[in-house]
């Protein structure tokens, strides 16, 4: 195998380059030459789960990332104003010693860049440097703006937000959108005495999401209704302070301080295939769901170990790219499509004024006795399910 395209540097594009070095000869890496509005306002975290762990030990980065100090979790406890029975979800149900771990977004990219520094067959490429990408009959080139052309045996998109090649409406997709803007903002607790403990908190229109960080410190993605948005967009601190106590003070203590806060929209969409002509297409560029579960990386991680996967299947010594793109597109539909319609459910199901809270709140009484059921949660959730449907035993820091 030659050379393959990957549009977009971010996680996922870098994560890509970095798996598919040992198998194309030269990977070309594109970076977008606009920079994210939100970056210096504040730091993101995401949740990263068993399988994203495993995905990046396996890698070679996992130890790097670890070095940063990023925050272990154990449990996961959601409630809802209206129903009296709290649900809890706990790694040792399933013998691990954590459920993921919260990692700062700049821990995950340096680690990434070290990593690619010893690569030397991935060369990195501006956008703008890129005059056009030739189509001929699902073969494809690449034609700088120097004049060089460049043969590629595939290419991988990673990043919607970026034009070149093609529109992201050449793939076709399911939509949805959640009438609800996230707020993303960092809460400083009166007391340095924090647990491994994430939790999140139902009410009508909203959702908050918290995230352990520090002894003192949560990262919370407040997805709220945008009616509710008009609202909260024009408050103070002291204003948002006031309100996040008040629902959140009985669980956490009491909220001191909020850093900078990010707000953006929250569309739902899942590709209905994830592969044309040689294209294919991965992580953001192909799927975004509701942030609830806190799954949007890690879905993109997962399709990244089903490509690799999908490429082991095969005789390395004559690749057959087909096949590979084939199991390639069943697995990531059979696993993303699942994934996407169970968090699309569970936002109707807790946000949907018609369900009564009384059926609400038995159907999770119900749920919370039936551990079996509760451990094929966490075993999604964490990636586990599909760790093992592919032969991968325990792997890290399990009871």
């Amino acid at each position: 195998m030659k050379n393959i395209l990957i549009i977009g540097d971010g996680i996922i594009g870098m994560l890509s380059a970095i798996v598919l070095s040992s198998i194309y000869k030269n990977i070309y890496l594109v970076k977008s030459s606009k920079k994210k509005h939100y970056a210096s306002k504040v730091d993101r975290f995401f949740s990263i789960n068993l399988l994203s762990q495993y995905f990046f030990m396996k890698n070679n980065i996992w130890e790097d990332i670890i070095a940063s100090n990023p925050r272990p979790y154990n449990k996961i406890i959601t409630w809802d104003d209206k129903i009296e029975d709290s649900l809890l979800f706990e790694s040792s149900s399933i013998s691990y010693d954590s459920l993921g771990y919260i990692v700062k977004e700049t821990s995950i990219i340096n680690s990434l860049l070290r990593r690619l520094a010893n690569i030397k067959n991935v060369m990195s490429i501006e956008d703008i440097n890129i005059k056009e990408i030739h189509d001929n009959n699902g073969t494809h080139a690449m034609i700088l703006l120097n004049g060089e052309s460049i043969d590629l045996d595939l290419i991988l998109k990673s990043d919607k937000s970026m034009d070149i090649l093609l529109s992201s409406d050449s793939f076709k997709s399911n939509t949805v959108d959640y009438n609800q803007h996230a707020l993303v903002v960092d809460l400083f607790i009166d007391k340095n005495s924090i647990q491994n403990i994430a939790y999140q908190k139902f009410l009508e229109g909203q959702i908050m999401g918290l995230l352990p960080i520090s002894n003192n410190q949560y990262n919370l993605i407040w997805s709220v209704n945008n009616n509710i948005l008009d609202n909260l967009k024009n408050d103070n601190d002291a204003k948002i302070l006031s309100i996040l106590n008040s629902h959140l003070s009985e669980k956490i203590g009491t909220i001191k301080n909020i850093s900078n806060r990010i707000i953006f929209p929250l569309l739902g969409f899942h590709v209905e295939s994830y592969v044309k002509n040689n294209i294919l297409v991965i992580g953001g560029a192909a799927h975004s769901v509701h942030p609830m579960a806190g799954l949007g990386l890690n879905m993109g991680i997962q399709d990244i170990f089903l490509l690799e996967n999908s490429f082991l299947k095969i005789d390395t010594d004559k690749y057959d790219i087909t096949q590979v793109l084939k199991n390639f597109n069943r697995s990531c539909i059979e696993e993303n499509k699942k994934t996407y319609n169970t968090i699309n459910f569970l936002k109707k199901f807790y946000s949907d004024k018609l369900i009564p809270d009384f059926f609400r709140s038995k159907s999770l009484s119900l749920f919370n006795k039936n551990i079996y059921l509760k451990n094929k949660v966490i075993e999604s959730a964490t990636g586990i399910d599909v760790l093992k449907r592919r032969s991968v035993g325990k792997y890290c820091y399990s009871n």
